[in-house]
């Protein structure tokens, strides 16, 4: 009988002091995914930040004359400005009332005395608005402040209301601003019918932005807080193209063929392209714009497509295939400067040429009458395709291209050194030879075959895929 009494006693002190009596929680912000966005943009580790209004729900009731302590403390890396513990004196509201006072205040924590008048029910709130973050991380994008709070009784010995301090994410910091590839592009298309030779410039048409023959095109995204992220005050959305702010972009890949001062991007949107402070500085691995103004950015809240576009000298063969990166960084005028997100995973290949055509060479051949010099050519489609060679010698040697050719379907043909290029300097004649031939890539295979006409030694070279991924022999 005796233990039995005990044991009755231990539950009911568990009904009323376990858990389940022990509820209060925050309810504003409802959960840490639901904090308030801040722009990394527009912070410093010192800008001092308002934060959102915080809602603390009552677990337990409390009469009148019951009065306690509500403790809020920012979490490690934060420290609140000075004079926000006075203005964030909570209200108390829905049920019951009371007077709250401030306790103590320093840049670590805020304590109130609650002194309650009528009393209290699970549905009292305590709102805490005004609370100021004096330091922080909130300037990295990525990082993130909580706010801790502690009910306690008035000699802060025993709590009343939980069983733990409670702590919710309040505010996290994301990167606003960012230029990015919403989709790679792959519809740039080499022409092997071009106008001024295979090759040498583009099939127009194809998916938006649609290519001319000469000018080759595709989009970059600029996002000026889509996100709508909030600055310094917790309230107003950042709007980066309301501030000096900058921003630089390299696009990476190489710019052979390019026509002088035209690989650009149609920063204003006015379809005129090549504009002052429109061109790419262009080099053979890397084109850069520094310094673009943020007022090119469409308004807070948006993101609008910029035109990138590379018009070919029309003279110089653009290979098979090559792709463009992008990266860069945003310079704003208060935060630390970010370099672009890969928003869409995208960037690095952003921009990827083909061809409708394919390309085969040797970086050797000999027309040397000492030796029987030939190339190997496997059409393994069912069509007939055509060829032409562009040739090249080494030093002040001259080199002349041979006649245009074809190559039969399904099958092997053979084309003598000498019937593809020939040289000025009998004395050394050699060089290197490409051949474009119009067919895909994947259809045709070549071997450079050279003999000894004396002893009859021969040997046979793949030829290679300029342009191709990895350089690969076929």
């Amino acid at each position: 009988m005796k233990k039995f009494t005990v044991k009755a006693t231990a539950l009911a002190i568990a009904s009323v002091c376990g858990s389940a009596a022990f509820a209060g929680s925050i309810t504003a912000p409802a959960t840490n995914a639901a904090a308030t966005k801040y722009a990394a943009e527009a912070l410093v580790a010192t800008t001092d930040v308002t934060l959102p209004a915080i809602t603390y729900t009552m677990g337990v009731a409390r009469t009148a004359a019951q009065d306690f302590t509500i403790i809020v403390t920012p979490s490690a890396g934060a420290t609140f400005t000075a004079g926000s513990c006075a203005t964030a004196v909570p209200a108390i509201a829905v049920a019951g009332a009371g007077t709250a006072t401030v306790k103590r205040a320093s840049t670590t924590e805020c304590a109130y005395e609650v002194d309650v008048t009528t009393a209290t029910t699970t549905a009292t709130t305590l709102t805490f608005t005004g609370l100021v973050l004096d330091s922080h991380t909130l300037n990295v994008a990525g990082n993130s402040a909580s706010i801790t709070l502690n009910l306690w009784d008035l000699g802060e010995t025993a709590r009343i209301d939980n069983n733990a301090a409670v702590t919710r994410t309040v505010a996290t910091s994301v990167q606003a601003v960012n230029v990015y590839a919403a989709a790679a592009d792959t519809a740039t298309s080499a022409d092997v019918n071009a106008t001024g030779g295979p090759l040498t410039g583009f099939v127009a048409g194809g998916a938006a932005p649609a290519d001319t023959a000469s000018i080759a095109k595709a989009n970059l995204t600029f996002d000026n807080n889509s996100a709508n992220a909030v600055g310094a005050d917790g309230a107003t959305p950042f709007d980066f193209a309301a501030t000096t702010g900058t921003v630089s972009l390299t696009l990476t890949g190489t710019t052979s063929g390019l026509k002088a001062d035209s690989f650009c991007i149609d920063l204003d949107n006015d379809a005129s392209l090549c504009e002052a402070g429109e061109k790419f500085t262009a080099s053979s691995g890397t084109s850069t714009l520094s310094s673009i103004a943020s007022s090119v950015f469409p308004a807070t809240g948006n993101a609008a497509t910029r035109t990138v576009t590379f018009e070919a000298d029309g003279t110089t063969q653009l290979g098979t295939s090559r792709t463009f990166a992008v990266s860069g960084t945003i310079t704003p005028q208060v935060g630390a400067a970010e370099s672009l997100a890969d928003t869409a995973s995208k960037n690095a290949t952003w921009w990827t040429w083909t061809a409708n055509a394919s390309q085969l060479m040797t970086p050797y051949l000999s027309t040397n009458a000492k030796y029987v010099t030939r190339f190997s050519l496997l059409n393994t489609g069912s069509a007939a395709v055509g060829y032409s060679v562009k040739c090249y010698a080494e030093g002040t040697n001259v080199a002349t291209n041979g006649a245009n050719g074809t190559l039969k379907a399904n099958g092997t043909t053979i084309v003598n050194a000498a019937d593809a290029c020939s040289f000025s300097d009998a004395a050394t004649p050699r060089g290197a030879v490409v051949f474009t031939i119009n067919a895909p890539i994947n259809t045709v295979k070549g071997a450079y075959n050279i003999v000894d006409a004396t002893t009859g030694a021969n040997g046979f070279v793949p030829m290679v895929r300029p342009y191709n991924s990895a350089n690969t022999t076929e």
